[in-house]
């Protein structure tokens, strides 16, 4: 419960309904689990909307993977929305660039306590008990593409009173990396407007880029790949006059993590076995299912045996069979061999050795990966072969530079180059 003086609401973005996951040769029990992962935890989201007795619930874009929904997303929205209706919790709603406003789309009907912003920038005034407390600004992507800063409107629309003001806005914070730019804008200028709490979309990790005022990411409420790693959920905002506090709620039921264990010290595989239960239990939350990558680096005896051909697959099929599904699991999607013979690099670099200078060679290229452009230049120029390459980031040449050095020191140790 609150006070007149305090507001309590739930801030959620990036529910993605129905969104496909990027995983493949899982079993049908956890491919079950996964596809309903973000209904689940959304689902959760508002249990605990209901038994907190929040003051509003506010999504703050990308209710849906794409612009036409789902059957049944929609319907699942609409019960969702019918449950915070039942105890008198308003649901505010805008778009965001996969689930635009387009005169295409056709909608099921929501219940009465649904307030969807539309294209243009507006407020809607929150009354608690009767006596105005909140306004919620917010507009909902038209199309696709918006472009423009949308800061502007937000100013413009904003009234002079004694109200909390907060502002729904899906986009992307300037400094922000691996999104598409839509609806671009900088921390400042968020942070110098007068809104008591900026409730973003778009980019799904979760961040709390300021406190004076509030600017605040939630991240998505459920993973989808490896690349968005960790638990998810929404944030529980209580405001109060001269500051506030912002809480995670954790209702993802799946997680995706990245296991790397090293080799050093391990002379039989079973030590390999051992290591990734041990961590695997460190790693993943009680209650929960989880996706791993797995990756087994360093140097040792396990070497030779872990790069036999076909030693890899052999291995996943093992690590797999310690764990079952059930009602939770842990499902080691990908096993990835980056291990190397037992090697003295120091002694190596220093001696000048073949494998020294390859050593060498690669560490100036994975300080700066952009030097191996020059390398990658002739294919990228081949009038067949360019329509097949996308370019890479930073992380992927890095990446490659490392798969290519394992590769030759492999080769230089057991062909005894020095």
């Amino acid at each position: 419960m609150t006070s007149m003086n305090t507001i309590r609401f739930i801030h959620c973005a990036d529910l993605h309904l129905d969104r496909p996951f990027q995983t493949s040769r899982l079993p049908e029990s956890v491919l079950r689990v996964i596809k309903e992962s973000a209904f689940d935890s959304f689902a959760r989201l508002v249990d605990i909307a209901v038994s907190e007795q929040i003051d509003f619930f506010i999504i703050s874009g990308d209710l849906y993977d794409l612009e036409h929904r789902s059957i049944k997303g929609q319907l699942f929205l609409k019960k969702q929305a019918g449950r915070l209706n039942e105890v008198g919790i308003p649901l505010y709603i805008i778009h965001g660039n996969h689930d635009p406003l387009t005169e295409t789309v056709r909608e099921i009907s929501l219940p009465a306590n649904v307030h969807v912003f539309g294209p243009d920038t507006s407020s809607v005034l929150f009354e608690k008990d009767g006596i105005p407390a909140a306004r919620i600004y917010g507009f909902s992507y038209g199309s696709r593409s918006v472009t423009e800063d949308p800061v502007s409107s937000y100013i413009k629309q904003k009234k002079d009173d004694a109200l909390y003001h907060i502002a729904m806005l899906h986009g992307q914070e300037k400094m922000q990396e691996g999104h598409d730019p839509y609806a671009p804008f900088s921390l400042r200028e968020l942070t110098e407007t007068s809104f008591d709490y900026w409730a973003l979309g778009h980019i799904h990790k979760r961040q709390i880029l300021s406190r004076d005022p509030f600017v605040v990411y939630p991240g998505n409420i459920q993973g989808g790949h490896k690349n968005e790693q960790g638990s998810k959920g929404g944030m529980l905002v209580e405001l109060a006059h001269g500051g506030g506090q912002v809480s995670f709620l954790n209702t993802s039921p799946l997680d995706w993590h990245t296991i790397t264990l090293q080799i050093e010290g391990m002379d039989e595989i079973e030590e390999l076995f051992e290591a990734v239960e041990e961590s695997v239990s460190l790693t993943v939350a009680e209650g929960k299912s989880s996706v791993i990558q797995l990756a087994v680096t360093g140097s040792g005896s396990l070497h030779d045996y872990l790069t036999t051909p076909g030693a890899d697959e052999d291995i996943l099929e093992e690590v797999r069979a310690l764990y079952t599904a059930g009602r939770t699991f842990n499902w080691i999607e990908t096993l990835t061999v980056k291990t190397l013979p037992s090697v003295d690099r120091e002694r190596e670099k220093e001696q000048q050795t073949v494998l020294g200078d390859l050593m060498n060679e690669a560490d100036q290229l994975k300080e700066a990966p952009d030097l191996s452009d020059e390398a990658l230049a002739s294919l990228y120029e081949h009038r067949t072969a360019r329509k097949y390459l996308k370019s890479l980031s930073t992380a992927e040449k890095k990446e490659l530079i490392e798969r290519a050095e394992h590769w030759l020191i492999s080769r230089l140790v057991k062909e005894g180059g020095t």
